[in-house]
């Protein structure tokens, strides 16, 4: 079977003429969630796009802020700055609730944050609705290979050791990036193609150029009119 490796570079108007309502009225929290590799931030933008109402959150933003603001040495140092980047994107999800605004956030979200997104959503009477994005492995590993060589990521993402100045110098090495064997490894430890909560919408993303992105729209906007209703 032919498959889209790369991700999609054309312009974000393949929803069309929606004919369903897509405000956001009540209190919802859209997690678009699955491996590395899988067009998460290209699926926010697109349902953004009919769901202008949302706002945005996003782990990695925080993790490259703190990694920009302190840096890192080794893979300790790392693990431990995205601890108190969680805990700012926690706190973060915490304040837009008070505030009641409709929420979406993609990550490859795992066990590691389910406990403390499932206490927000309980504390302050949130609907989650998980879009889960999947695809075969060896798909999801080229793909993210070739994103994390060719495409303006930042470069904590890549590194064991990183420190923002290093990079100016030109003296940082990229040797975070996984072999095959340990993409796998991670994909089944974490269980992102397990991962959800609330309701559930899968999504394969096998091809990008099969995906209904239309229908995952109108899927969304059902179960947040079914949310309003209750």
């Amino acid at each position: 079977m032919k498959t889209s490796l790369w991700f999609p570079k054309t312009k974000l108007n393949c929803i069309g003429n929606l004919e369903v309502d897509t405000t956001v009225k009540d209190k919802i929290l859209i997690l678009v969630a699955g491996a590395p590799g899988t067009g998460k931030t290209y699926s926010v933008n697109i349902i953004r796009q009919a769901f202008p109402a949302l706002r945005t959150l996003t782990l990695d933003r925080f993790k490259e802020d703190i990694w920009d603001e302190i840096g890192f040495d080794d893979i300790e140092q790392k693990k431990s700055l995205n601890k108190e980047a969680q805990l700012r994107f926690i706190r973060a999800m915490r304040r837009l609730m008070i505030w009641e605004k409709p929420i979406i956030s993609d990550y490859p979200f795992s066990d590691k944050q389910r406990d403390d997104i499932e206490k927000s959503a309980d504390d302050y009477g949130y609907h989650i609705v998980t879009v889960r994005l999947e695809a075969p492995d060896q798909v999801l590993y080229e793909r993210q290979r070739h994103r994390d060589l060719f495409d303006h990521r930042h470069p904590g993402h890549l590194q064991n050791a990183y420190h923002l100045e290093d990079q100016a110098k030109g003296t940082a090495k990229l040797d975070g990036m996984p072999t095959f064997e340990q993409f796998q490894k991670r994909l089944r430890k974490r269980k992102y193609d397990k991962f959800y909560i609330g309701d559930l919408l899968k999504v394969d993303v096998s091809d990008f150029q099969q995906v209904n992105y239309q229908r995952i729209v109108e899927q969304l906007s059902e179960s947040i009119k079914q949310v309003e209703r209750t």
